[in-house]
């Protein structure tokens, strides 16, 4: 026998038998065990078992895509990490940053020195592709910031309060002097809303409702409608002016810092607000909430900054800010992000623990920190501050999967007017809004039901209410206290009291006895005998 043809047989015999076999799908992705081909088999319908077939190969390729992704997405983000027990990262300045990153990372750091028109506040659109800056003195710029191109550029000539994109890049609102005027990619006025006077403090647009929320001096939380301009809701507080306001982008519940320390929590369906919850002993200064909507944020004039579960409603940590923060920002992997006075603080993992050291920490000499927000999927914080803008680079900061049907940062302009019309389409109505986003999708239940059980419910309480309720003490009028006295000693019997009683009884009997036309009894009657 040729000894080619033993060597190609042994070869044969330790190679598996199937060459071309599918390896087994992964339990993190594969959907379950599948249709077999038994059981294809016995299905009858041709028409039927193709689409079956279709099916089961589109699962498939679906898996496979999945596990292919997973190689190229780490198990940890790319965080700054220090080399041994002396080294702290809060002490890494952004020239060393940039200069150990590559070259496009580093040029997304910079800073723009507009001392003459601060202090600034900024804010990024949904696709952090640009950025809108709103000096207090008037100036108002709109930037594609990655490619350093100003789209927009405006002098107000009046203070502006606070910006805010609405659902593309291509409309944006400003909070000026007395109105709330809403402008286009180009600057030119599209509206201006005069019912928000006197003034608007600070603004938030809900991009899934089409909703812009605004709350100013006179303490109204009012929601309007971008798409057919109508007022959908207007709520007083009776909290007085208010300049601190968090939307919760699990919920679309709007959270508004007060003067006494109060956090509320509103939405455009009822007219009070659904938790009031006392976070500090002075007025708050920020507040922000997490991507999930699990945790709060709050910083007060107390130097505190704390950590709230808006799942119990409770109080997790705290922590301590040399300066009183006024302003606060929470990235999509979870990094706190605090400015206070010329210092900018940012903490990470500093939610769910209470963190021993900031992760990073920035200085702005010789001026003062007015707002701090993170850029979308990049590792960028924005910083808003009485000289201008400043972008930080903050490693592993943001996250870089996006979803495009959502927000695509490399949409063209016709794919962006297709995704606004889409949205439109998609629009949920204001009643979706709730404290709990589980009820969205569910069966309401019959009325009758409904009212028996609020009947139900009433009936306890009120039970509850009587066994708790203490006996009150009623005294009014004049000498409460003698009153109080009397009632106290009201069954004392003793001797002066039964001599009252009985003098009392006989002067009684006497007018008896008077209008029948009897004679008075003496005293002496007791010793007469009677005649006969």
């Amino acid at each position: 026998m040729p000894e080619d043809d033993v060597h190609g047989r042994e070869a044969r015999a330790q190679s598996p038998k199937k060459v071309g076999k599918r390896p087994k799908p992964s339990e993190g992705y594969a959907r379950g065990p599948g249709i077999t081909r038994r059981e294809l088999k016995s299905v009858t319908d041709l028409k039927l078992k193709g689409k079956l077939r279709a099916s089961e190969r589109k699962v498939r390729a679906a898996v496979e895509a999945a596990e292919r992704t997973e190689l190229l997405l780490t198990t940890d983000a790319g965080y700054l990490e220090a080399e041994g027990p002396l080294e702290r990262t809060y002490h890494f300045r952004q020239d060393q940053i940039a200069a150990a990153v590559d070259e496009q990372s580093a040029r997304k750091a910079f800073h723009l020195t507009l001392d003459k028109l601060g202090p600034y506040r900024h804010a990024y659109s949904r696709d952090g592709q640009h950025v809108l800056l709103g000096g207090r003195k008037g100036h108002l710029a709109l930037v594609e910031w990655q490619r350093s191109k100003i789209l927009a550029e405006v002098q107000l000539g009046e203070t502006v309060r606070d910006v805010c994109f609405l659902h593309q890049h291509a409309m944006f609102a400003v909070a000026q002097k007395k109105d709330l005027c809403i402008y286009d990619s180009s600057g030119i006025e599209l509206h201006c809303l005069r019912t928000h006077r006197p003034c608007v403090h600070r603004l938030a647009f809900l991009p899934y409702h089409y909703l812009l929320v605004t709350v100013g001096e006179t303490g109204h939380l009012r929601y309007v409608d971008v798409s057919t301009g109508t007022q959908v809701a207007e709520h007083a507080t009776k909290l007085g002016p208010c300049s601190v306001l968090a939307l919760n982008p699990a919920n679309g519940i709007a959270h508004l810092g007060h003067g006494s320390g109060v956090v509320t929590l509103w939405s455009p369906n009822l007219p009070t607000p659904h938790v009031r919850m006392l976070c500090h002993t002075a007025p708050l200064s920020g507040c922000a909430v997490d991507l999930a909507g699990r945790y709060m944020t709050t910083a007060g004039l107390d130097g505190r900054v704390k950590v709230w579960d808006l799942r119990t409603f409770k109080e997790v940590h705290s922590y301590h800010s040399v300066r009183p923060a006024h302003s606060l920002a929470l990235s999509a992997s979870g990094v706190l992000a605090v400015g206070h006075g010329p210092h900018v603080e940012l903490w990470r993992d500093a939610l769910a623990t209470k963190q021993p050291a900031p992760y990073m920490s920035h200085l702005l000499p010789a001026s003062t920190v007015a707002t701090v927000s993170f850029c979308p999927h990049e590792d960028i914080l924005g910083v808003g501050h009485a000289s201008g803008f400043a972008s930080l680079l903050v490693p592993g900061a943001g996250e870089a999967a996006f979803d495009a049907f959502e927000a695509n940062p490399y949409a063209t302009k016709k794919q962006r007017r297709e995704a606004e019309v889409a949205s439109l389409l998609d629009k949920l109505p204001p009643d979706t809004i709730a404290l709990d986003a589980s009820v969205v999708g569910t069966v309401e239940r019959a009325p009758a039901e409904r009212q028996a059980e609020a009947k139900a419910g009433k009936a306890a309480a009120e039970a509850e209410r009587l066994a708790q309720r203490k006996e009150r003490k009623k005294s009014r009028g004049r000498s409460k206290s003698a009153k109080k006295l009397a009632r106290k000693s009201a069954n004392v019997n003793d001797e002066r009291r039964e001599k009252t009683r009985a003098a009392m009884a006989k002067r009684a009997q006497e007018r008896e006895r008077a209008k029948r036309g009897e004679q008075p009894i003496d005293a002496l009657d007791r010793f007469a005998q009677p005649v006969g």
